[in-house]
């Protein structure tokens, strides 16, 4: 363990509302900030930053249950993810510091702070940027520091991976990432043609399954093609996937479980998705996805 390390057990626990037991070294003593409850949003919604937010309430865990802090600070670092315009990240920068006066006791007896609030704006202006030049992609660092009373201090780096893990909710650093919601999941019908067995086609439905950060995959990336030509269909399609970001969607997989690799052209207008596909095995087919009401989608 680090000098400053926090050592954490979860077993001989004489009070289980200690959760986990902070214990000496021979160092000095440890403390963390546990998170008691948020609100969840930490997407910083381009399309409209003022319905954005985060809010969350946390206890600080040390051998007095708190009493021994005697700062917690917050920190931004501005991680800029679009190179084309320039690298405008900056460092890590003061957001904001609570004193002891600033702390309440919680429900369980601990010192901690309730219902902090950080605008999308809070951001920006820590961090030294306009709003107008954060893209979908970028990503606000916030991390936290506990200062005890004799001068220790604790942070992410300093704690260990069971701190920072879910089971002790740990809450030293978390990420506010620019973005826009994103729910494209469904079930929708498509006919496909231009199959590179004999031209044919084909019709159906196929499924967006979303894998998460607004990146989906297609439940039949043949389209119906493998029915048509081979009379069965694929469950593992490897990395092929797509990604919707502020409302364009792009592919960013491209190889198959097969190891082989696929080059797309897309058009969207209105209701109709068309897709243009092909393989290096060879394959390749065409498919218009529907969708009643139109995407509202822009292809890139």
């Amino acid at each position: 363990m680090a000098a400053a390390g926090l050592v954490l057990f979860a077993s001989s626990c004489a009070d289980p509302d200690l959760g986990p037991i902070v214990t000496f070294d021979t160092a000095g003593k440890g403390a963390y900030v546990r998170l008691v409850e948020d609100n969840g949003n930490q997407l910083i919604n381009l399309l409209d930053l003022a319905a954005s937010g985060y809010q969350y309430s946390v206890e600080f865990v040390d051998l007095e249950r708190g009493d021994l802090v005697s700062e917690y600070r917050l920190d931004v670092t501005y991680q800029d993810r679009n190179p084309d315009n320039g690298d405008n990240s900056t460092g890590k920068i003061e957001l904001r510091t609570f004193a002891p006066s600033d702390f309440i006791q919680s429900a369980r007896n601990y010192k901690g702070i309730n219902d902090i609030a950080i605008s999308p704006d809070d951001v920006f202006r820590a961090a030294g940027v306009d709003a107008s030049s954060v893209m979908a992609g970028d990503r606000f660092v916030v991390d936290g520091t506990l200062t005890l009373q004799d001068g220790s201090t604790f942070t992410y780096d300093n704690s260990s991976s069971a701190v920072n893990g879910s089971a002790f909710q740990g809450h030293f650093r978390f990420t506010l990432a620019a973005g826009c919601p994103s729910d494209l999941t469904g079930t929708y019908d498509f006919d496909g043609s231009e199959f590179w067995c004999d031209g044919s086609s084909g019709s159906g439905s196929v499924t967006i399954n979303a894998l998460g950060g607004g990146a989906y995959s297609f439940s039949d990336w043949s389209f119906g093609s493998y029915v048509a030509c081979y009379g069965g269909t694929n469950s593992n399609w490897g990395s092929l996937q797509f990604t919707d970001v502020c409302e364009t969607v792009s592919f960013t997989g491209f190889t198959d479980a097969f190891g082989d690799t696929w080059t797309f052209d897309q058009t969207i207008e209105g209701e109709e998705w068309t897709i243009t596909w092909s393989n290096t095995y060879g394959e390749a087919g065409k498919t218009v996805i529907y969708k009643p009401g139109g995407w509202n989608l822009t292809a890139k």
